[in-house]
C-alpha cells in the first residue's frame, strides 16, 4: 500500500472505518473516492476561485483581511507563513489565498469572543458575485462528506456511527482557495510554496490540480508526494489523531501555475478535546491533557499569519 493510500469510501462502513483507523494511525493522509460530491459543485467552485484570481489586484484588495489575524478574505502574495505556526520565524508563503467561513451564524448566543471571532463575515468581491453562491453550495457539499467521514472514522474507533456528531455539529468550518502563481526567480533559503505545518482542527478536505508538489513527513523523516487521482478528495487530520506534517514545493515544472482548495472541518468551538475511551487500556491514563478545540484554532491561526 501506498504511503498516501486511496480509499473507496463508498464500500462497506463497517470495513472503511478500521481502514481509516489503521490509515490516521500511520500516515495521517489518504484519498478518498465514491465520495458522492456532484461534479457540477465541485467544479463551479473550482472555476469562480480561478477567475477570483485572476481579478485585477484592486478587486482581490477591495477583500483584503481589515486586520492581519481577520479569519476571512483575501491574504496578498507572501501574506501568510504556515510553517510560523509549529517553527517560529520563517519565510513567507509564495501563493495567495481567499478564504471564506460558515455561511450563517448560529442562532445561539457565542459562547465567548473567540467564537465570535471565528464566525466573522466573510467578505465577497463585488467584481464577482457569482463566487458566493458558488462557494456555498460547495461548502455545503464538504460540510456533508466531513461528517460522513467523522462517521467512518468514530466506527473505526470502535464507538457509535454518530459519536462525533455533538463534538462537530455546532463548529464554524472554513474553505480556502490557493493560488500559487507561477515564477521567474528562484526562493529566498527555506522558503516554499507553503511551509512545513500541521492542521489544526478535526479534518482538511482538499482538491488540487495536476500540476503536483503536495508532499507529506513519512517514514524515516522522508518527503513524500501526493501524486494527484482524477476525481478524488485528498483527506488529513488535524491536530486531534496523528496530524502529519506537509508542504507544497515547486513542481519538477517549476513555474507552473497550481490552485488547490481545502475545507477545514473543526470542532465545536468549546468543546473539549481528550483521549477517547477506546484509546486508553485498563489502568492506562492519557499522554496529553485535554484542550479545548476552539482556542487552540485560534492560537494556531494567528501564528500562521504576517501581523
Amino acid at each position: 500500500m501506498s504511503f498516501v493510500p486511496v480509499v473507496d469510501i463508498s464500500a462497506d462502513p463497517g470495513v472503511v472505518g478500521p481502514e481509516l483507523d489503521e490509515v490516521c494511525r500511520t500516515a495521517g493522509f489518504f484519498q478518498v473516492t465514491g465520495h458522492g460530491v456532484p461534479d457540477g459543485v465541485a467544479e463551479l467552485a473550482w472555476t469562480t476561485a480561478t477567475r477570483f484570481f485572476d481579478l485585477p489586484l484592486e478587486d482581490k484588495l477591495s477583500v483584503a483581511r481589515p486586520a492581519p489575524d481577520y479569519p476571512y478574505g483575501y491574504i496578498p502574495l507572501a501574506g501568510e507563513s504556515l510553517s510560523q505556526s509549529i517553527a517560529g520565524a520563517a519565510p513567507p508563503d509564495l501563493k495567495e489565498v481567499f478564504n471564506a467561513g460558515p455561511p450563517a451564524p448560529p442562532s445561539r448566543p457565542f459562547a465567548d469572543p473567540g467564537e465570535a471571532w471565528a464566525y466573522s463575515p466573510s467578505l465577497w468581491p463585488a467584481a464577482l458575485p457569482e463566487l458566493r453562491a458558488a462557494w456555498t453550495a460547495y461548502y455545503d457539499a464538504m460540510r456533508d462528506l466531513g461528517n460522513r467521514l467523522m462517521s467512518l472514522f468514530a466506527r473505526g474507533l470502535g464507538l457509535p456511527a454518530g459519536f462525533f456528531a455533538g463534538q462537530t455539529g455546532q463548529a464554524a468550518n472554513a474553505l480556502r482557495a490557493i493560488n500559487y502563481p507561477a515564477r521567474d526567480e528562484a526562493p529566498l533559503p527555506g522558503q516554499f510554496r507553503a511551509g512545513a505545518h500541521t492542521d489544526y482542527g478535526t479534518l482538511t478536505i482538499l482538491r488540487q490540480d495536476a500540476v503536483g508538489g503536495l508532499e507529506v513527513l513519512g517514514p524515516g523523516d522522508r518527503w513524500v508526494s501526493v501524486e494527484p487521482v482524477p476525481g478524488a478528495f485528498v483527506v488529513n487530520i488535524g491536530d486531534r489523531w496523528r496530524s502529519t506534517l506537509h508542504r507544497v514545493v515547486d513542481p519538477a515544472a517549476a513555474a507552473a501555475r497550481r490552485q488547490s482548495m481545502p475545507y477545514f472541518q473543526n470542532a465545536n468551538w468549546s468543546a473539549a478535546v481528550s483521549c477517547l475511551p477506546t484509546c486508553l487500556q485498563p489502568g492506562e491514563k492519557p499522554r496529553y491533557e485535554p484542550v479545548l478545540a476552539g482556542p487552540h484554532l485560534m492560537g494556531k491561526f494567528r501564528r500562521s499569519v504576517s501581523l
